[in-house]
């Protein structure tokens, strides 16, 4: 040790430590020299040699209490029976100038015992850079046992000393250098290289009961990572399960406490964002060391639900639900929706981890759920429809049958991006239940009714407007005689009902706006031309001759320009959605200075399902045009001063996913004269006989034109040609097609804003006797229009230090039942050191914002923590 050292070693003793008296042994007498050129200011050196001890002592503690002295001793340290001085050194600091003496000093630690320990470390220590790292894991009241979980960190290079970084950081080196479960980790070796090894074991039995060999543990070979992380997961597996299989009796870690900590250490390693992706690479090695796939084949879908240990879990609980759900009663179903909503919520699936893994498997859940809506309405209704009047089925259509198409739609949307091998027997089943058990049943009942009650010939619905009136029925009436309220209607082509109805959730969401849903009677044909003439301003609509134009009191409809000639008269305009999206703030704001009747065209589903080369995506339009629509609504309300928003629609469509049959088609015997349009669901002219086996009608009777310009629509969903493309079509009379719907979205000034529903504990007391323990956690309100969803994490911690393992639960649930409202959140403790008289606590957080929501006092009192399975 030179000079410097011996200076600055002092020196921090006396300032920045802030001793008095300081004790300094050097029985070789090594630096008996340096003392005359020790820069010590205001510190008086004593050499011990020449004073005396009784009369330093009196010195010191009566005549000056103040001053500052270093007391050299050129001998050894005498024994406590003999030292005459050892009540000041115990008040005091020593000071050692060997090596390890320095180092100890350097790392700022005040236990002088641990000098022995540090130089067992002498290797460790040789390198400057590690005791650099090491300075930052130590607090000066380190022991032993906290020296070596720095330096394990240190070599690790974990984010925090302590025994789950260490292993999330071994994990990851495991996994990024591909090394399997059979390779030792480069960590390991250097633990057992550094005389870590037996520290690094006795914390893995200490914190989950793991049984090393005695070659481990006498640092004689590696500690075998792959046996271990094997030992975890299967642990992990059968907590979550409840049971432990004969196969993973000889691989459980056998305490309950290693249980609870097991569980919780893989619920932090799973949550974590740098080291979750090692956990991925692990589970499936651990599972094809094991055979997982086969060992879980027989296992209940409820027995499965909670496990997220391994992947295979995931494809066996889809495999499963989707051979089951066709069959299955409606209790089942209900039973198959909340294993849904728990792996949602679970690792595999979990919305708040972007990666392909994730999004495959939300995108199946989403199948699943839709699949199991389908099924669920099926059971409902397994004897078919049976209406007694167009009114009653109309009604009930708009109220509850559109979610026929809803769930065939969310299925296919969901299954389509999926693109797994897992769902195509559902697929089946899904096209059986809705092309040919819903359609066919619906068309039946449908088609019977407009005959029996000859609607075509009288086109209403009791108390349900008429889309030609929609300009005077909805748009006037918004308008109002307030000149300077702006209204907008969107027309969004193709937009039917069943979206809408999602439309209006959307819209529903944002605190600014609150929307509205109902319907109109949709003209027949149900097409764009007739439909978008309707929709507009008008005193009379008629065909021009000979041609597929509507004329609006005399003028062309055909285009955005057109229509802005017509609207023009009514003091309004007519843009385009491309438009209208393009504006920023301020150019939206000047173009529409004076304008209070906008109309708006959206041409998204249209677009993609009237093409047969893109009408296979026509679902996935729908699901754009939703989010477009959404969009619109809020910027027309956010940034250009509109207070009313209605969006509606030409027309509605039919989609089957599958391809038609010969059967699906109605031929025409002879093509008819005088035909203005003739597509696949209709055919327009001025003189169309009446068909043979088509239904026949009036636009002057379902349009309100001048002429009585006949048309012929297919029965039921049937086509009459299937060039182009057949399996979107539109034109014809069933629900799908003339249920037209009315979203009108006012925008909210001073109105209550939507919050999430609130999370609490359904009980005052809390405490934990158990290691792993289930708490009953209540949401406060339905799920309803001003109270949202909230997705929770619950956990409990000491101060900052989280002590358990993290649920993260999501509740939605619509029930005015308080009792359909609670849900368990199961916790596991890690470790045993739990003081019943420490304060703890579950905290309820907002899982989204990472912001608490409620904290309530736990009592933990572990009457064992060692009894075995």
């Amino acid at each position: 040790m030179n000079l410097t050292q011996l200076n600055d070693g002092l020196n921090q003793a006396f300032t920045a430590e802030g001793h008095r008296l300081v004790f300094w042994y050097d029985p070789t007498q090594d630096f008996t020299a340096e003392l005359a050129n020790l820069d010590l200011p205001n510190i008086t050196v004593l050499n011990m040699a020449t004073e005396s001890q009784l009369g330093t002592k009196l010195k010191l503690e009566l005549s000056d209490t103040q001053g500052k002295y270093l007391l050299y001793f050129p001998f050894d340290e005498p024994e406590v029976q003999k030292d005459w001085l050892l009540d000041m050194k115990l008040y005091s600091r020593s000071f050692y100038a060997d090596r390890v003496s320095i180092i100890f000093n350097d790392l700022g630690l005040h236990q002088h015992s641990l000098r022995e320990h540090l130089a067992q470390r002498d290797k460790f220590l040789a390198s400057k850079g590690r005791l650099t790292a090491l300075k930052k894991w130590l607090q000066p009241d380190a022991d032993a046992l906290a020296i070596d979980i720095a330096m394990m960190a240190v070599l690790a290079k974990a984010d925090e000393a302590d025994l789950n970084h260490i292993l999330f950081a071994i994990a990851r080196q495991t996994t990024d250098e591909d090394l399997g479960l059979e390779q030792t980790p480069g960590i390991i070796e250097e633990f057992l290289k550094f005389g870590l090894q037996p520290t690094f074991l006795a914390q893995l039995q200490a914190s989950f009961g793991y049984q090393a060999s005695a070659e481990e543990f006498n640092a004689e070979v590696p500690v075998n990572f792959g046996r271990f992380l094997i030992r975890l997961l299967v642990t992990g597996f059968c907590e979550n399960l409840g049971d432990i299989p004969d196969w993973a009796t000889h691989q459980m870690l056998p305490s309950i406490s290693a249980q609870a900590s097991v569980r919780a250490l893989n619920s932090r390693w799973r949550d974590s964002s740098r080291y979750y992706t090692s956990f991925d690479c692990i589970s499936a090695w651990v599972a094809n060391a094991l055979g997982i796939s086969d060992k879980i084949s027989n296992l209940s879908l409820e027995a499965l639900a909670p496990v997220a240990t391994f992947e295979a879990v995931e494809r066996q609980i889809i495999v499963a639900m989707a051979d089951v759900i066709p069959q299955a009663d409606l209790k089942d179903l209900g039973r198959f929706q909340d294993v849904v909503s728990v792996r949602r919520d679970s690792y595999w699936a979990s919305r708040h981890k972007d990666d392909d893994t994730r999004r495959k498997y939300r995108v199946i859940y989403d199948a699943l759920d839709a699949a199991i809506s389908l099924f669920s309405l099926r059971r409902q209704h397994d004897d078919g429809f049976h209406y007694p009047s167009c009114d009653a089925l109309y009604r009930a259509y708009q109220g509850e049958l559109y979610q026929f198409d809803m769930a065939y739609r969310h299925y296919h949307t969901a299954a389509l991006v999926a693109q797994v091998d897992l769902l195509k027997k559902l697929d089946n089943e899904v096209e059986n239940c809705y092309s040919y058990w819903f359609m066919d049943n619906l068309a039946k009942n449908w088609g019977e009714r407009l005959d029996n009650e000859n609607r075509l010939s009288d086109w209403r619905i009791t108390d349900v407007p008429v889309q030609h009136q929609f300009y005077q029925h909805t748009v006037a009436r918004a308008l109002g005689r307030d000149k300077n309220k702006r209204v907008m209607v969107i027309i969004s082509d193709a937009f039917r009902y069943e979206a809408a109805v999602e439309l209006e959730q959307r819209v529903n969401e944002k605190r600014n706006s609150k929307a509205t849903l109902t319907s109109q009677l949709g003209v027949v044909p149900s097409y764009t031309t007739l439909g978008m003439a309707a929709l507009l301003p008008h005193t009379t609509l008629d065909y021009k001759a000979d041609s597929d134009d509507v004329l609006v009191d005399g003028l062309s409809s055909q285009g955005t320009q057109q229509r802005n000639k017509i609207l023009a008269q009514y003091d309004g305009m007519a843009i385009t959605a491309e438009t209208l999206r393009s504006w920023s703030r301020d150019e939206g704001r000047q173009a529409l200075k004076d304008q209070y009747l906008i109309y708006v065209y959206h041409n998204v589903v249209d677009a993609i399902g009237d093409d047969g080369a893109t009408e296979s995506r026509t679902f996935q339009a729908v699901s754009d045009a939703i989010t477009e629509l959404a969009e619109l609504v809020r910027k027309a309300q956010m940034h250009f001063n509109t207070s009313t928003v209605i969006v509606t629609a030409d027309h509605g469509f039919l989609f089957q996913q599958s391809k038609l049959a010969d059967a699906d088609r109605t031929s025409l015997a002879d093509k008819p004269a005088d035909v203005i349009k003739s597509k696949k669901r209709y055919v327009v002219g001025q003189n169309l006989p009446e068909p043979q086996d088509a239904l026949y009608g009036s636009t002057r009777a379902t349009a309100g034109t001048e002429a009585d310009t006949k048309f012929w629509v297919p029965k039921g969903t049937n086509r009459f040609h299937f060039v182009g493309g057949a399996r979107f079509v539109h034109g014809g009379v069933m629900p799908q097609e003339i249920v037209v719907p009315i979203l009108i979205a006012k925008a909210l000034r001073g109105e209550p804003t939507k919050t999430k529903v609130g999370v609490i504990s359904a009980k005052a007391g809390l405490k934990m006797v158990n290691n792993i323990q289930n708490f009953d956690l209540l949401q406060t309100e339905a799920v309803g229009e001003q109270a949202l969803p909230m997705t929770a994490s619950i956990a409990i911690y000491e101060g900052h230090k989280l002590v358990s393992s993290e649920e993260v639960i999501t509740f939605d649930s619509t029930s005015d039942l308080m009792t359909d409202r609670v849900k368990k959140a199961r916790l596991s403790l890690q470790g045993s050191a739990f003081n019943r008289s420490t304060d703890y606590f579950l905290i309820i957080k907002d899982k989204d914002l990472e912001t608490e929501l409620e904290r309530y006092k736990v009592t933990i009192d572990l009457a064992f923590t060692d009894d075995f399975f």
